[in-house]
């Protein structure tokens, strides 16, 4: 994914929102803003972006699903990693 000056871009593997069957993924570039994610770039299987091919509601689910994987993400203890106990 080509990089956009000036702008700290995050990527998520999300779900193509035009695929009916929910079989195939976007690669979705981002950054945030306030409390939710702007949408930067959602790149296909064949590199190109979709993101404008759209509609609001597609967007939205993106969002949603960056947001989702940001709520269920756990932090690594460190302990945890090593074995050692705290």
């Amino acid at each position: 994914m080509p990089a956009v000056p000036g702008v700290a871009m995050l990527t998520h593997r999300c779900l193509d929102p035009q695929d009916p069957y929910a079989e195939r993924e976007v690669h979705v570039a981002f950054e945030w803003a306030a409390d939710h994610p702007r949408l930067i770039a959602a790149l296909d299987e064949q590199e190109a972006d979709i993101l404008p091919d759209l509609v609001e509601a597609q967007r939205d689910d993106l969002c949603r699903e960056i947001m989702s994987a940001r709520l269920t993400r756990r932090p690594v203890h460190p302990a945890r990693r090593t074995g050692r106990s705290a």
